[in-house]
C-alpha cells in the first residue's frame, strides 16, 4: 500500500480547488483525509461519447490529487447502467447504448483520462472496474429492495423529470432506476468517497443513502465544479 500522505495545504488543496459541494461536511471529510487511513475513492462513467467531456476533467483532477496522496482510485465504467441511459441534466430520455457502441467508446475514453490519470502506477494501481460485474447479477426482488429507501416523491423533484411532467413529455418508469443502480455501485465497491459533476448530485446521494443502509456508515460525496 502506498503511504499516505496527511499535509495539511495538500488536503485543503483536494478540498476547495473546483469543488463545489462536500456531503455530508467538508470539515468531516478533512478529518477522513488527516486520519492516515488509505481511502477508497471513485469515478463513475457512462461512456456514453468516446470522448471526455472538457466539463468533467475537474473530477480527474481531483482523483488525481487523492492519488497523490496516496489514496486508492477506482474508475468505475456503468456499461450496465449505459444501457439503460442516464437521464441527469436531459430533458427527454436518453437512448441507451449496445455492448459495440460501451466497447468503441470505452476505448477512446480511457486513453484521454490516462493523460490526467497515472494507470502506469505499479505502487498504488488505478481500479478500472465495470458495474455489469454485479449490476448484471441482480435479480428482480433485489431491485425491488433497492427502490424501496426511495420515494416517487423523491424522484419527481429532479429538475429534469419536473420539467418534462410540465411539458407534457414523456417520463419512462425505467430511468427511475437509474439512480438505484448507480447508488448500489457504492454499495458493491464499498467505497468511501465519490467524486462527480454537480450533475449527478441526486444520484451519488443516492449511493450515500444505500451504503449507509446496506454498509452502516458513511460515505463521502464530493461534487466538482463542471467547466462549461
Amino acid at each position: 500500500m502506498a503511504p499516505i500522505n496527511t499535509d495539511k495545504e495538500k488536503i485543503e488543496e483536494v478540498l476547495t480547488r473546483s469543488v463545489e459541494q462536500i456531503y455530508p461536511t467538508k470539515q468531516a471529510l478533512e478529518e477522513l483525509l488527516s486520519s492516515g487511513r488509505q481511502i477508497k475513492v471513485y469515478v463513475g462513467i457512462d461512456p456514453t461519447a468516446d470522448y471526455v467531456h472538457l466539463g468533467h476533467s475537474t473530477n480527474y483532477l481531483v482523483l488525481e490529487r487523492l492519488h497523490h496522496l496516496g489514496h486508492k482510485i477506482i474508475v468505475l465504467v456503468g456499461d450496465f447502467t449505459a444501457m439503460i441511459g442516464d437521464p441527469s441534466d436531459k430533458t427527454a430520455a436518453r437512448a441507451p447504448l449496445s455492448r459495440k457502441e460501451v466497447a468503441h467508446n470505452l476505448q477512446s475514453f480511457k486513453g484521454q483520462i490516462g493523460k490526467i490519470l497515472d494507470f502506469e502506477n505499479e505502487n498504488n494501481p488505478i481500479d478500472f472496474v465495470f458495474n455489469s460485474t454485479w449490476l448484471s447479477k441482480l435479480d428482480f426482488g433485489k431491485l425491488v429492495e433497492l427502490a424501496s429507501n426511495f420515494t416517487v416523491q423523491q424522484m419527481l423533484e429532479r429538475d429534469m423529470f419536473e420539467k418534462r411532467m410540465r411539458e407534457n413529455k414523456p417520463l419512462y418508469v425505467h430511468e427511475f432506476f437509474y439512480p438505484l443502480l448507480q447508488g448500489y455501485d457504492s454499495v458493491a465497491l464499498e467505497v468511501d468517497l465519490e467524486v462527480g459533476g454537480t450533475d449527478q448530485t441526486f444520484n451519488m446521494l443516492a449511493g450515500r443513502t444505500l451504503v449507509r443502509r446496506y454498509r452502516k456508515r458513511e460515505k463521502f460525496v464530493l461534487t466538482t465544479t463542471l467547466l462549461v
